[in-house]
């Protein structure tokens, strides 16, 4: 079924970011003052006008999109944006709502990611929303969902992508609950490929979780949403410092704003989204923020306790995966898919296993303390530059004095050789 399209002028202008919702709601309480008062009431249009909120242009255009739809609504005809038909709607994300799109160019089914208009007055979220497009439109690999155009309609950002005639592996747990560890370890090596592949680009995923992962009718694995990657061009958006992920699935370094965070990154998120499908629920439970601190501290509960079905040799793997240090995770991607593989053929891992309590948490305090001294210094810094400002300030101003002394004797000087 096709999506409803917005039938009022007020909608319309807030879907194609020519008002504000602030400023929606702020005539609609001018019209209902006007209601009660037993006074005519302004139309949204005229009122936007006179309150300054719209030009007269962009009333018209209102208008004119408002004549279309009208049109397209008699006719039957889905809505469109850009080339593309809507056919309806797959779901939400951080960034942007995911729709089945039609391709009219193309003649072929996509799926269209239309940044949300919220984020439409952000400059910061529409360059990562564009940066995720260009990204993931130049990778190509099969267990990466393609993504084929990127555009703009009627102040609308969107770009289409490979559409997936399957479910999200998030989907498969709700309904079916745990998996057995061998299609746990299929899922997971489908995606370590996808990690393997992106890493050549020096492109960190940060959002590795069920329900990025999907799978289609023939079982394969396709990774999506790129929308908070980390690449070389991440500068150009990011704030130092700033925290973006899931915390269920998120890494101790990248819950505690580490600017520097690579592959292993993903392979610590990849980790809880394996002890997640063996499990039937992410490692830690409680508040995003208890949860985040529980990755940053908190030991890797065992997931034999809640399924004991789990080998011991799985359990060395996710240790190693999610261990708090990154420097204690595989180094390479070569030694997780062995110790995967072995694994799924039932034997034991071929790596050390983590000492509990050795780097896991000891570690994660040194990477905190790190953070602390960071912070510290800047602080510092920040310190002797009030220093030397407020020392400049008293030198300024007792030269200020001796200039204005100085100043006071010529004069009287002056008037004392002139009264002579």
């Amino acid at each position: 079924m096709a999506r409803k399209a917005p039938k009022s002028f007020e909608q319309v202008a807030v879907e194609n970011a020519l008002a504000t919702e602030d400023q929606v709601q702020a005539c609609l309480r001018h019209q209902e003052t006007q209601r009660k008062d037993g006074n005519d009431v302004t139309p949204m249009e005229e009122l936007m006008l006179e309150l300054g909120f719209m030009t007269e242009e962009r009333i018209r255009a209102v208008r004119t999109a408002l004549d279309r739809i009208q049109r397209d609504e008699q006719k039957g005809e889905p809505v469109r944006i850009g080339n593309y038909e809507i056919l309806g709607k797959i779901g939400d994300g951080g960034l942007g709502t995911v729709y089945k799109a039609r391709q009219i160019s193309m003649s072929r089914d996509v799926a269209l990611k239309v940044l949300h208009k919220k984020w439409l007055s952000d400059e910061e979220f529409k360059k990562r929303f564009l940066l995720e497009a260009r990204l993931a439109g130049r990778l190509s690999h099969q267990n990466l969902i393609q993504v084929y155009d990127v555009g703009r309609d009627r102040g609308l950002y969107y770009f289409s992508m490979e559409y997936i005639d399957g479910e999200t592996v998030e989907d498969i747990i709700e309904r079916e609950g745990p998996m057995d560890v061998s299609r746990a370890i299929n899922i997971t090596v489908q995606v370590l490929r996808a990690l393997t592949y992106i890493k050549k680009f020096d492109i960190v995923h940060r959002d590795i979780k069920p329900s990025n992962v999907m799978m289609n009718r023939g079982s394969v694995v396709k990774l999506g949403d790129f929308g908070f990657v980390k690449s070389k061009l991440d500068h150009v958006i990011s704030t130092e410092g700033e925290v973006l992920g899931t915390p269920d699935y998120i890494s101790p370094e990248q819950a505690m704003g580490v600017e520097n965070i690579d592959w292993r990154s993903d392979q610590y998120s990849l980790g809880a989204s394996l002890y997640h499908m063996l499990t039937g629920r992410p490692p830690y439970e409680g508040s995003g923020s208890s949860v985040m601190r529980q990755h940053i501290k908190s030991d890797l509960p065992d997931p034999r306790t809640i399924n004991t079905n789990i080998p011991e040799a799985i359990v060395h793997v996710l240790e190693r995966m999610m261990a708090k240090d990154p420097n204690d995770r595989y180094q390479n991607t070569n030694e997780l898919f062995d110790d995967l593989e072995l694994v799924k053929m039932g034997q034991d891992p071929s790596t050390d296993r983590l000492e509990v309590g050795k780097s896991t948490i000891i570690r994660a305090f040194k990477i905190e303390q790190k953070l602390a001294m960071r912070a510290k210094s800047e602080v510092e810094v920040l310190q002797d530059e009030l220093k030397r400002t407020r020392k400049f300030m008293v030198y300024s101003f007792v030269i200020s004095g001796l200039l204005m002394v100085g100043l006071v004797i010529v004069v009287f000087l002056m008037v004392f050789r002139g009264g002579s």
